[in-house]
């Protein structure tokens, strides 16, 4: 098996059988190409219904309690067949045949460690496929949609998402695949920097040639159970690695006070948003606010 796809659903079930339907249509390697969807929804609203609608042929459906996306990801990555793995959202959409040239980029460069592609949205406009590492300057918020517009992806202080994470997988295992303690976010920033530690010559490659949609799933920017994720992710991994963690949610904390500023002066709805967002936030982390 070249490569294993592992997408871990949640709910929305007519969302993963576009995504399924879609590699399916775009399956370049064939029977060289496998998928793994890892259910990570409710008993009730389970999505093996779906995936016993997709003509896949190469296909395992996981039931599983929810324990994170990571945990999600580690459990299909434990049954894997492929010399690389995809781990890829249920939201995205494939539009071209991307397998065939992600396996061969892996196979031609033995330090290539992790690749992303490019994600754009429904209208293919450019979307978000990398971010800056463990950002607390400003202008880097300001200027990360030009540069994924751009594509100018610089491996030294940025991680490819992980809607869009294809890695080898023995590096992956070797390394103790995703830290299970990160329920959401981050889990890709630490995956990298664990895999750069044990191998020095490792590569992060984003290839701009290739492009899937990404539906993002239209969460909003200051939704409290989100956010909240991220800063206790945000947390755990800077404690974990030894990074400046205090100075990184001051940071965050502030950006969110520029935005209530600025809200204030073209939308009170988005004011009071962010009013409660803040309030919320002082609650929750009073020891770093």
């Amino acid at each position: 098996m070249k490569i294993s796809l592992v997408i871990v659903a949640y709910k929305n079930g007519n969302i993963l059988l576009d995504c399924l339907n879609s590699i399916e249509k775009y399956n370049d390697l064939k029977d060289e190409l496998e998928v793994i969807v890892v259910d990570n929804s409710p008993v009730n609203e389970r999505v093996e219904s779906f995936v016993k609608q997709s003509s896949i042929q190469n296909i395992q459906y996981i039931p599983s309690d929810n324990k994170g996306f990571g945990a999600g990801n580690n459990v299909g990555a434990k049954v894997s067949q492929g010399e690389v793995i995809g781990f890829i959202n249920p939201d995205i959409v494939l539009i071209e045949p991307i397998f065939k040239q992600i396996y061969s980029d892996f196979k031609k460069n033995s330090n290539l460690a992790i690749e992303g592609i490019r994600l754009v949205k429904k209208d293919l406009s450019p979307g978000y496929s990398f971010y800056f590492e463990y950002n607390t300057k400003l202008w880097r918020n300001w200027t990360i949609k030009l540069w994924n517009k751009l594509g100018w992806f610089n491996e030294k202080n940025m991680f490819i998402t992980g809607a869009n994470l294809f890695v080898r997988k023995d590096m992956f295992m070797n390394v103790g695949m995703f830290d299970e303690n990160i329920f959401m976010y981050f889990e890709e920033s630490d995956l990298t920097s664990r895999i750069k530690s044990i191998y020095p010559h490792a590569e992060v490659k984003f290839n701009k040639g290739l492009k899937m949609i990404h539906l993002e799933g239209g969460c909003t920017d200051a939704s409290k159970e989100r956010i909240k994720m991220s800063w206790d992710s945000m947390i755990y991994y800077g404690k974990k690695n030894h990074l400046n963690y205090k100075k990184k949610v001051r940071f965050e904390y502030g950006y969110y006070k520029f935005k209530k500023c600025i809200f204030s002066l073209i939308s009170q709805s988005k004011k009071k948003e962010y009013t409660e967002l803040l309030e919320f936030l002082k609650q929750n982390y009073p020891e770093y606010l």
